[in-house]
């Protein structure tokens, strides 16, 4: 009986190695975060209210690099960037920053910025934006505008 219990584990042992030899081993690629589609339609939004021309949604602003356009120094007098962060733990990228200076935009402050909940910065410096600070931008979690 033991000696049929070990022939039975050394033919399982054989046949284990040799489907790890044959088998060529799993690779696991790591997903590229992408942006969450609610704040995607938030970024068209924002950029039809201010008349934004440019941006190119058909791409991932968190994982597409020509989205940023701002030039290298100190005080870039233009600046086209959309910044993510993708660690929070739902897998999902979501937009902290937007960078909107010397765009020529017109017309109002638009109040869809209240629907980026994870906004913490806006420059919409050297633009051509008039009136309040919307109301609905209260229940942000801006920082720096």
């Amino acid at each position: 009986m033991k000696k049929k219990m070990k022939h039975k584990t050394i033919m399982l042992t054989i046949l284990v190695l040799c489907l790890v030899c044959i088998v060529p081993p799993l690779q696991v690629e790591a997903q590229p975060r992408r942006l969450a589609a609610e704040e995607r339609e938030v970024l068209l939004e924002i950029g039809l209210q201010l008349g934004k021309k440019g941006w190119n949604l058909d791409v991932d602003p968190c994982n597409d690099t020509t989205w940023s356009t701002a030039p290298s120094g100190d005080e870039p007098l233009y600046n086209n960037t959309v910044v993510c962060n993708c660690s929070y733990p739902d897998g999902l990228c979501h937009v902290v920053k937007i960078f909107l200076k010397g765009q020529d935009l017109a017309g109002e402050l638009p109040s869809s910025i209240a629907k980026l909940p994870y906004l913490t910065a806006i420059d919409f410096m050297r633009n051509y934006l008039t009136g309040n600070i919307p109301s609905a931008w209260a229940s942000t979690k801006l920082e720096y505008l």
